[in-house]
């Protein structure tokens, strides 16, 4: 009886191990496997990508002037959009129109009959200076050189102030004006130049007439001088008319760029005809650099000067900065990235940014640091019943020490694609879990999964 009391004992042992051992089998396979995330404390940080496109702040529109009186027909491009020039660099060449050249041609003939009306004037009265008069020849030979020389300085002034697009026109008086509203440093010097011929020739002409004084002729000397100074001025006014009509000839057939700058728009083409009533080109205004310009309109994010952008080039992404946080209206906001001429040229150039723009990952940091999570890790009750998370508890019954999923709410900052920003100090409490083989549930019995 013995005996088989302890063959009874013995097979009841083994029967409860096996029971214990296949339940606890049993209790492990259908246990959900866990793993734990790693708890952050720092600043949250995210990247955003976005297109930017290239824009500048300040632009001018060029008009050609002279072709609003005559029209002229692109023959030539020579720049394209996005092209940077120098200052009198070529952008185009033209043809002009025939009504232009007809219009040449009757200045040139205006300019020989002035010259011919005022010979015959001179010829005419040649007989008022005694040819043995020393004194009155001198003074009349001044007087002469010194119109000559205004009517040189002049045509001077006038040729190169229409290269540059002033017109002057035909009063002298306010010729000084125009130069200093212009700004320009040669046309003022030039303009210096005709006032000190004009101080020349009214005292010569001054002298002149002090020299014939107490000539008999005294009446026909002022009538000659007259007469003389009013042929003066048709032959002046002519000649004005045709150099002013030659430079500007001259300035529209090679159309240049008023300064150094980039190429915005072009609003000519090979083969149209432009009659000046709009701009020509359009170019950025004088020290204006580039920027990229990125759209987050929408995006719910604190953006601030300074912030790092890595802009996506061939041969490796460039680093950059924001540089201003522009605001227009309720809801648009852009960032403006600055560019240096080498990181135009690694991005293909400013022509190719026009056309294609270019990709910007924007590096996003909070201003203080919080816990930071998976996103994995945090989730949503639904039903506005606001975020949570998982972390392991410990229970213990007869079989021994178990863990346990519980849920813990948690008040979310700042959510990204990598991270999760929530406002609680999880440092050092439960672990969070992030990652399980499947559903869990609250008080659920819960394994860590081990590599």
């Amino acid at each position: 009886m013995k005996k088989i009391a302890i063959r009874v004992g013995v097979i009841l042992a083994i029967v409860v191990a096996c029971s214990m051992f296949f339940a606890n089998t049993i209790l492990s396979i259908t246990t959900p496997k866990v793993k734990f995330a790693d708890v952050g404390f720092r600043r949250f940080e995210e990247q955003i990508s976005r297109s930017a496109v290239l824009y500048f702040a300040k632009t001018e529109k060029i008009t050609v002037d002279g072709a609003r009186k005559t029209p002229i027909t692109i023959d030539r491009m020579y720049v394209r959009e996005g092209d940077r020039v120098a200052e009198g660099e070529i952008i185009c060449t033209t043809k002009l129109s025939d009504s232009f050249a007809d219009e040449v041609d009757a200045a040139s003939d205006a300019l020989v009959a002035a010259q011919l009306a005022y010979m015959k004037n001179e010829t005419d009265n040649i007989g008022l200076v005694n040819t043995i008069d020393s004194d009155k020849n001198e003074a009349k030979r001044t007087m002469d050189d010194t119109s000559r020389a205004l009517a040189d300085t002049q045509a001077r002034l006038l040729g190169e102030a229409a290269k540059v697009g002033l017109l002057l026109g035909e009063d002298t008086k306010i010729w000084a004006g125009l130069v200093q509203e212009s700004g320009n440093a040669d046309l003022a010097a030039l303009m210096e130049a005709v006032l000190d011929a004009q101080s020349e020739a009214d005292r010569a002409n001054t002298a002149f007439l002090d020299t014939f004084a107490n000539s008999k002729t005294k009446t026909e000397v002022y009538e000659f001088l007259l007469r003389r100074a009013e042929l003066q001025l048709e032959l002046d006014r002519a000649q004005n008319k045709l150099v002013e009509l030659v430079s500007v000839g001259e300035a529209m057939t090679t159309i240049r760029a008023e300064h150094e700058g980039y190429i915005v728009a072009l609003h000519i083409d090979e083969g149209l005809v432009y009659d000046g009533s709009g701009s020509a080109y359009e170019i950025t205004a004088v020290g204006e650099e580039p920027v990229l310009r990125c759209d987050i309109s929408g995006v719910k994010r604190e953006f601030a000067e300074g912030m790092r952008a890595d802009i996506r080039a061939e041969y490796g992404d460039i680093r950059a900065e924001v540089s201003a946080v522009i605001r227009e209206g309720v809801d648009r906001r852009h960032l403006h990235i600055p560019l240096t001429a080498d990181m135009i040229a690694q991005l293909g150039g400013a022509r190719t940014l026009l056309q294609n723009g270019a990709m910007v990952r924007l590096t996003y940091r909070a201003k203080e640091a919080t816990t930071i999570l998976p996103p994995a890790a945090v989730r949503s009750q639904g039903d506005g019943r606001g975020d949570f998370i998982y972390v392991s508890d410990f229970k213990y019954d007869i079989w021994g020490t178990y863990m346990v999923a519980r849920k813990l709410p948690v008040t979310v900052l700042e959510r990204g694609d990598k991270e999760v920003s929530v406002q609680e100090d999880l440092r050092y409490g439960s672990r969070p879990v992030f990652q399980e083989s499947k559903a869990l549930k609250e008080g659920g019995r819960i394994e860590e999964y081990i590599d």
